[in-house]
């Protein structure tokens, strides 16, 4: 019975897959009670095949990695679920899980120091370390709910015209130090590296997959939070986290991902704050995106890139929100 069962899903990255295998495969030396479920969503190109054939070529990787390419894209959420389920399903006593990104090299005494940490704090129900870019810039983790005042503000611009007066609508937590930063509850963190209690996993229920990507980390964090569980960061390990892997142009058109973002948005608003606050920040940002229409085509910038960017945003909110009609 392994210890943590780590959920990774692969869409169209299977040499970054790969590559955070061999993170954790050097992990192992430190900290080896852990069995990775590894699930393809779908791929359609060559994941399969390339990430079947180097578990052939390293026998030892079959010891503590389990595949599982699935025949339908199910979205992040959707992936993540099928993984979690089985774990319940096959492994119901293993008393941690952990959401890692396809995208991401875990750093050397990551993984102990993250389990040391979530042992000695029966209380939190999802876990982040600390998160670099590529160039080892701190990236943001401590995140703030997008509350409907929140929200409202952003979408009329004003924390960017005023920023000290409206400070508070930033979704990041300013209080955190990027650099040294210490232990901290926050509202929310995302699912690159999320390390679960199994007992929260079992009291909240799996991702929500009304979010097919985008959004379930949030709403997720929310509903642990509502049952009574902390979310938590600290930097006592450290992984970087390359970032945007399963959904750069070569793997998402970009107006899909524009809809995908939007209806994330929203449905966000509707899952934590209900519906009304999802037909009001639908309508804030509908009328913030044309009263920039307007103030751009009274002055003469009519037929700019930024005025058609806008435009094309305008006429995307007032539609549905299909990803599939594309």
């Amino acid at each position: 019975m392994p210890e943590l069962v780590i959920h990774i899903l692969n869409y169209r990255t299977p040499d970054l897959t790969l590559d955070c295998l061999r993170s954790l495969a050097a992990e192992r030396s430190q900290y080896s009670e852990f069995q990775v479920f590894l699930i393809d969503n779908a791929s359609g190109d060559h994941s399969v095949e390339q990430i079947q054939n180097a578990l052939d070529e390293d026998p030892s990787w079959k010891d503590w990695v389990r595949f599982m390419p699935l025949d339908k894209n199910l979205g992040f959420a959707g992936g993540n679920n099928y993984s979690i389920r089985l774990c319940q399903e096959e492994l119901p006593d293993c008393p941690y899980q952990l959401l890692l990104n396809s995208d991401t090299l875990v750093h050397e005494g990551c993984l102990k120091a993250s389990m040391d940490w979530m042992k000695a704090h029966s209380d939190c129900g999802a876990f982040s370390c600390m998160l670099r870019n590529k160039d080892g810039s701190v990236q943001n983790v401590c995140r703030k709910f997008p509350r409907p005042d929140r929200e409202t503000a952003r979408a009329l611009g004003l924390p960017y015209v005023l920023p000290k007066l409206f400070s508070w609508a930033d979704l990041e937590d300013l209080e955190w130090e990027r650099e040294g930063a210490d232990s901290r509850v926050v509202e929310w963190i995302g699912g690159a590296f999320m390390l679960l209690n199994s007992e929260a996993v079992k009291q909240v229920g799996v991702l929500d997959e009304s979010f097919f990507f985008y959004g379930e980390d949030t709403e997720w964090c929310f509903r642990m939070r509502r049952h009574g569980w902390k979310v938590c960061f600290d930097a006592c390990g450290e992984t970087t986290h390359l970032g945007g892997a399963s959904s750069d142009t070569t793997r998402l058109l970009d107006k899909r991902k524009e809809i995908l973002i939007w209806r994330a948005r929203f449905g966000v608003q509707q899952a934590c704050y209900g519906r009304l606050a999802e037909y009001w920040i639908r309508g804030v940002y509908i009328y913030a995106f044309a009263m920039r229409c307007a103030w751009l085509a009274l002055s003469g910038q009519k037929g700019t890139v930024k005025y058609k960017s806008i435009a094309s945003g305008l006429h995307t909110l007032t539609h549905k929100l299909d990803p599939d009609a594309l």
